[in-house]
């Protein structure tokens, strides 16, 4: 597979001419170098020309007139690759934070991944010489952001990255909306809602030992702040917002039923757990429409209404009616209650945990194309 690392660069003279004969010494014949510059005053590029007669046709500057920022210096350096038809792409940075000796891993993982992460914060994974408040505000950010966006990828801030060419195409860069720091959880976010594969190996990152960090609190606090900005340009829900819905799904329902239950049970005085079963059956009906229509509607991509998955959906409600009923009858059972209404209510809340649960993963759950997806598995092979 003909990969690129991808190395972004502003006044890095100190760790470039270091960098890149250790990095050389590690890959192998089919991987080469992309050096983007933004034209650094202190003769970074002019280094980058001076090594590269050393590795013809392996080592490649690409500079740009003025410094604009991570994320065009990335996109850019995606861009000149993918016009020269490399298969996959690696950030990488210039001041020694990544450790070359991690390459080979994501090179073996890229074959069967469309995306591999150099994760820290996974079972391996360390930082070194950071302060204690930069490891709260980097650990706190990716925490962050997995919240917000619903994303599972544990490093989402983090720099240590390889991606597919074919993942590049379907995250579609000209739709990036970053500018700085925020590009890392962008990217990845958008390769999780397109359906990559996503894969995180561990890796040692270790903060550089010369030069100065382009990184400040600001850039950092700005991505935070673009977090928000990246899930409405994506306009996914995650499983906050299906939650977020389904409850207010659930909620309407059981308004319904508890008013239902209240005249039924506690003014005419008819037996509870008959009354629960007929509300079970008619409330039930109305979330699984409502939940398809809107709940869970980017999952069911516009498909009709079927008896199908209403019975899957019946059948994931009984198991939280079951626990309806079990938590109502303990309740009775235990208490003195002004109102049966009160047990009603509690066995509702423990039914409708469960429901989303099932809904989420087996009735509403994102159909995949397996057929693209068989090609896909061919291709990587």
């Amino acid at each position: 597979m003909k990969t690129l690392i991808i190395i972004i660069t502003y006044n890095e003279i100190e760790n470039i001419p270091l960098l890149i004969p250790q990095l050389f010494e590690t890959i192998p014949p089919n991987v080469d170098v992309l050096v983007v510059d933004d034209s650094s005053p202190d003769g970074t590029g002019a280094a980058v020309e001076e090594l590269a007669k050393k590795y013809p046709g392996r080592l490649h500057l690409f500079t740009r007139p003025v410094k604009e920022g991570t994320a065009k210096a990335y996109l850019a350096g995606f861009r000149w690759g993918m016009e020269k038809n490399y298969d996959a792409y690696l950030q990488f940075d210039g001041d020694f934070s990544h450790n070359p000796k991690y390459i080979a891993a994501m090179l073996e993982e890229i074959k069967t991944h469309d995306v591999v992460v150099g994760s820290r914060y996974i079972k391996g994974g360390h930082i070194e010489d950071w302060t204690l408040q930069r490891k709260i505000i980097s650990r706190g950010g990716s925490l962050y952001s997995r919240i917000i966006l619903s994303c599972p990828v544990k490093d989402l801030t983090g720099g240590y990255n390889m991606w597919r060419k074919t993942a590049l195409e379907k995250i579609n860069l000209d739709g990036i909306i970053s500018k700085s720091y925020s590009l890392q959880i962008e990217l990845k976010y958008k390769a999780f809602c397109a359906g990559c594969s996503i894969k995180e190996v561990p890796i040692t990152f270790t903060d550089r030992e010369r030069g100065v960090s382009k990184i400040s609190n600001n850039t950092l606090l700005e991505a935070l702040v673009n977090v928000w900005k990246i899930k409405k340009n994506v306009n996914i829900d995650g499983a906050i917002d299906q939650f977020l819905k389904f409850a207010a799904t659930g909620g309407l329902g059981a308004v319904l039923n508890l008013l239902i239950f209240f005249l039924s049970v506690d003014v005419a005085g008819l037996p509870p757990v008959p009354v629960s079963v007929a509300l079970f059956l008619l409330i039930g009906l109305q979330n699984y429409i409502i939940n398809h229509k809107w709940s869970f509607k980017q999952n069911t991509g516009g498909e009709p209404l079927s008896f199908k998955k209403w019975f899957m959906f019946m059948c994931g409600a009984l198991v939280g009616y079951l626990a309806n009923v079990s938590a109502m009858s303990f309740m009775l059972w235990q208490f003195e209650l002004p109102w049966k209404t009160i047990a009603q209510a509690s066995g509702i809340a423990v039914g409708m945990f469960i429901n989303f649960a099932v809904s989420r993963t087996i009735v509403f759950r994102k159909k995949s194309d397996s057929a693209a997806t068989a090609t896909e598995k061919k291709e990587k092979q």
